[in-house]
């Protein structure tokens, strides 16, 4: 047989239609195993499928409707038509993401691996935006509570409760709540976080209650990142624009004028 004789290929049976079948696509137990959609397919080509939701659909708020939700099939009961997934990631949308960044302000982000009490490995993503531009080590210091606060939340619970953290914003809570006392934020958000690995034996649970710990982190302020006296005590003074500073500048002033000569002629 000569070298250009072509190889045959083996062949590859055809799936027909009628051998598919439609399953239903359910939630994890901390999403309280609602229905997400239906699929079609066999059952070793659903398994490993990603479903998208938003969280909107299951808490039916508005204010949830940029954040993006990511299942995967990790088990297919053909017979009973059904499918379980876990929690693969989760991400706000772009457009959301850029309306937290304004002008003249400092992002302060961190990407880092983090491991739970039950062995789950989460890749997160958190930005923090301060309300005017900070000092460099200012940044340094707020990136540093970020990376204590989330690595310390991560070794107290398990999995399912780490993810209910992240998508109620508890999180971005603790991290506002311990970072603005270096400078003040106007956002505190964990943008995209993805799930890396599973451990042996790892099972779906139930969350148990709604409540979190306080974490605390020890800040240890240079002489540099202590904030001003005046943005410590008035913090809205950051937000008003010059003109109006300088237009109630002339007020006062105006008024001051005319108190003097009122008291001058009272004279």
């Amino acid at each position: 047989m000569s070298s250009k004789a072509k190889k045959k290929k083996p062949k590859v049976k055809k799936v027909k239609w009628g051998d598919k079948k439609w399953i239903k696509i359910f939630a994890p137990k901390i999403f309280n195993n609602k229905e997400i959609g239906e699929i079609i397919g066999l059952e070793d080509t659903i398994i490993g499928r990603t479903v998208e939701n938003l969280l909107y659909d299951f808490t039916g708020k508005y204010s949830d409707i940029s954040l993006k939700l990511l299942f995967k099939v990790t088990n297919v009961n053909i017979e009973s038509g059904r499918a379980e997934t876990i929690f693969a990631s989760h991400q706000y949308t772009s457009d959301y993401i850029r309306s937290l960044i304004g002008r003249g302000s400092s992002k302060i982000q961190i990407i880092k691996n983090l491991t739970t009490k039950d062995g789950y490995i989460f890749r997160v993503t958190g930005i923090c935006t301060t309300i005017k531009r900070a000092r460099s080590s200012q940044i340094d210091l707020i990136r540093k509570i970020m990376d204590e606060v989330l690595r310390e939340f991560a070794s107290l619970y398990n999995h399912e409760k780490f993810i209910k953290a992240m998508i109620s914003r508890e999180l971005d809570n603790q991290i506002q709540r311990v970072a603005k006392t270096i400078y003040p934020l106007s956002n505190s958000v964990l943008i995209k976080s993805k799930l890396i690995s599973i451990p042996e034996g790892g099972e779906d649970k139930e969350v148990p209650d709604e409540q979190f710990d306080i974490i605390e982190v020890d800040v240890k302020r240079s002489r540099k990142s202590e904030i001003k006296r005046s943005e410590r005590i008035n913090v809205k003074k950051l937000w008003h624009p010059k003109n109006e500073s300088q237009s109630s500048d002339k007020v006062s002033k105006g008024n001051s004028s005319n108190n003097d000569s009122s008291e001058e002629s009272e004279e």
